[in-house]
Formats: structure tokens, C-alpha cells, sequence
């Protein structure tokens, strides 16, 4: 068995879930979604929210390599959730591929872990407690639900689902973290351990895959140890996790491309794990996987003229859209907004608009901008 990542990309579309089409996933989406999994797939309530949502998982597969799975435990970053529907749509296929995975792995998938968050579009529970920081302490009902399904299920490897935001882009180039990936440290000194290997080595099996119809925009998150951190603590705990980044793609604020990828990120790890013994071993390629920069602004306009207290100056303004979620529309509005003045020859830009020293318009006539203030100007 091969995997082949330039069929499963032409072929996405055909197995994709066509039914989700928004990237708000709520836990009434869930609840349509998982209707169809009932005869296909073991589908058991796990526990509740702190304003009482039902958390469930699903499993499927027969063999003994066993795979935990979860998503949303940010409520706002649903792009692993969608993703994790269109390859569970497509391992209920019947194929020589899904059925060697189903044969092979043991899945278990919790679908949104922070129900309450993602009825919001909220990165947080519904007391303001983000899951991935409450390792320790455990004060959340929903991060006591994924630990004790972990500690009953003992898991060969987890894999954390995540989205991270616009600035990301690769290395020093001008490329967007379309997928970054992390095998999380387990102490201050980020020591590479057996745990970190395994999961190193499933990560250089992914990145070697998606590179081919990806190429330059995969990138390796930052190690550092964050001693509360979810991942950190479970890998510390002797249970291998790869985390998974879903970013921006060029002009695809709504993920659709960035979904499709995702898809086929996990597919190439249940693959790896499916057929590990086959797969050449190398822990040290994960550190020539660029790792990720802070350096991308959506939209840049180059040398405005601003005015303050009778002086004039030329700036370039950075822009980066923030997204703001419209309970009233359902919506996610992006809303434009002033992050740097200044020289920003040291950025890369996702758009520029060069403004020939054009004066700068803002409301009321405000000469002059802020940063953090919504970008509604004008240059004339």
C-alpha cells in the first residue's frame, strides 16, 4: 500500500462533506453531522459542558494501533472540526485505501471539545478558561472529559487539532503557514525524548507528503515549553501528540483551501501510523522543516502622507483583518484594522497599495492614524 497525496488531492472534491459550507461549526452543525454516523461509526456521549452541551465521540476502525483525536477545543477554530468530517466522510468509503486504515487503526475522534466556545465563536469555555492552559489544574469540565477518555483509551498517538492566525508565514520567506505542525516539548530544555521523536517522525511523513502539492507553506511552530500547555503535559505523559496548525491560504479567508489540506494532512499521519513499520525513520528531518515567522500583514499601503500638529510625514500603514463574529447574521465579519506605522519594509504583505505620498483621510476628517483603530480612510 503507497500513499499517494496527487490522487487524494484530485480527488478531494468528490469526497469532501459537501454539507458544511461555513466556517462557523457549531454544536447544532455537530448534531446534523453526526445523524449520519449513527449505523457507520460507535458514536458515545462523553460528558457535558458547563452550559450543559453534549460532548461525544466517535470511533472507528478495527485494528490495534490506537489514534485520539480532537478538535475545537478553541470554540472559534473549526477548520480541523470541518476537515475531520470530510475524512471521516471518506473513510466510510469502500476502498483497498480507507479499508487497510480502518483495518490497521483504532480512531477515536471528539469532535468539539469546548461546545460552549464554538456556539460563540469563542476561543474560550463559557468561563473565559482556555483548555489548552488548564493542564494542571483541571478546572474545566471539558479538559477533565479529554483526559479521562485519553487515560481509558491509552492511545499510541493524539492528534490536537488547531487553526492559528494570518501573520504566520514560513522561514524568512514571503509565504503563508498554510499547515504548521509541532511535536510539543516536555520540559524547559526541550529535550528530544522517544515521545518527541515518534511524533517528529509522523510529522516528517506528512510534511514530506503535502509539500508535494504544498510546496514552501508547511512550517514547524515554535517549541518552546509551555508548562500548562495540553499538549506539552500529554507528551510528558508518555502519549505521543502532533499538533496540527491550520493557516491562511492567499485569498482564502474562509478556509476552503486550507480545509482541503488539513484533510489531507491527517489522512498522510493515519497513514504513516497505519504503516509505520515500512517508513523510513529520521527524527532530525523535522528540524529542517522551516520554522514558523510572525512576519506577514494582510495589506500594507506604502508611503501615505499624514499631517499632526502642523508636520507632515511619510508612513507606510500596515493592515490585518480581524474576525469578528455576528450573532445576529451568523456571519464572520473581517474587519480591517491599523496594526503597525512606520517603516514596513521588513514585512511581507499579503496585498500592497502604493499611495505615491497621498494624503491620509480618516474619519472626520482625522489626519493622521492609530494603531488598533478600524482602517475606514481614504487617501487623496
Amino acid at each position: 500500500m503507497i500513499f499517494d497525496i496527487i490522487y487524494l488531492d484530485k480527488y478531494y472534491d468528490t469526497f469532501k462533506e459537501h454539507t458544511i459550507t461555513s466556517r462557523i461549526f457549531r454544536h447544532s452543525e455537530l448534531l446534523i453531522q453526526l445523524e449520519k454516523y449513527n449505523n457507520k461509526c460507535i458514536i458515545d456521549l462523553i460528558g457535558h459542558s458547563i452550559e450543559k452541551r453534549e460532548i461525544y465521540k466517535i470511533q472507528l476502525g478495527e485494528g490495534t494501533k490506537k489514534i485520539m483525536i480532537w478538535s475545537q477545543m478553541h470554540g472559534n477554530e473549526t477548520t480541523g472540526t470541518i476537515a475531520m468530517f470530510d475524512v471521516l466522510r471518506y473513510l466510510n468509503e469502500d476502498n483497498p485505501f480507507t479499508n487497510f486504515l480502518k483495518k490497521k487503526l483504532n480512531i477515536s475522534y471528539i469532535p468539539i471539545l469546548n461546545p460552549d466556545g464554538s456556539e460563540i465563536f469563542k476561543r474560550n469555555n463559557a468561563i473565559d478558561i482556555d483548555l489548552n492552559r488548564d493542564a494542571i489544574a483541571l478546572k474545566s469540565p471539558e479538559i477533565n472529559i479529554l483526559f479521562n477518555n485519553i487515560k481509558s483509551l491509552t492511545p499510541d498517538i493524539l492528534f490536537n487539532l488547531h487553526d492559528q492566525k494570518s501573520i504566520y508565514n514560513v522561514g524568512d520567506t514571503h509565504n503563508p503557514a498554510v499547515l504548521s505542525f509541532l511535536a510539543p516539548s516536555e520540559d524547559k530544555k526541550r529535550a528530544i525524548t522517544d515521545y518527541r521523536k515518534k511524533t517528529m517522525n509522523i510529522i516528517n511523513f506528512i510534511e514530506k507528503n503535502l509539500k508535494i502539492i504544498l510546496p514552501g507553506m508547511i512550517g514547524r511552530y515554535y517549541d518552546k515549553f509551555y508548562p500548562t500547555a495540553t499538549g506539552d503535559n500529554l507528551q510528558r505523559m508518555g502519549y505521543p501528540c502532533v499538533l496540527f496548525e491550520a493557516g491562511y491560504y492567499l485569498n482564502d479567508l474562509k478556509k476552503i483551501k486550507v480545509r482541503k489540506y488539513n484533510a489531507l494532512a491527517i489522512l498522510s499521519g493515519l497513514f504513516y501510523l497505519a504503516n509505520e513499520e515500512n517508513i523510513e525513520q529520521d527524527y532530525r528531518y523535522y528540524f529542517s522543516i522551516p520554522e514558523n515567522s510572525k512576519n506577514i500583514i494582510d495589506l500594507i499601503y506604502k508611503n501615505v502622507k499624514i499631517r499632526k500638529k502642523g508636520m507632515e510625514f511619510y508612513v507606510d500603514i500596515g493592515i490585518m483583518y480581524e474576525e469578528k463574529y455576528n450573532i445576529y447574521t451568523n456571519t464572520i465579519e473581517f474587519i480591517p484594522k491599523i496594526i503597525e506605522i512606520g517603516d514596513l519594509n521588513h514585512y511581507f504583505y499579503r496585498n500592497e497599495v502604493k499611495a505615491y505620498g497621498k494624503n491620509y483621510i480618516g474619519k472626520y476628517g482625522k489626519t493622521y492614524p492609530n494603531i488598533g483603530e478600524c482602517a475606514n480612510f481614504k487617501l487623496i
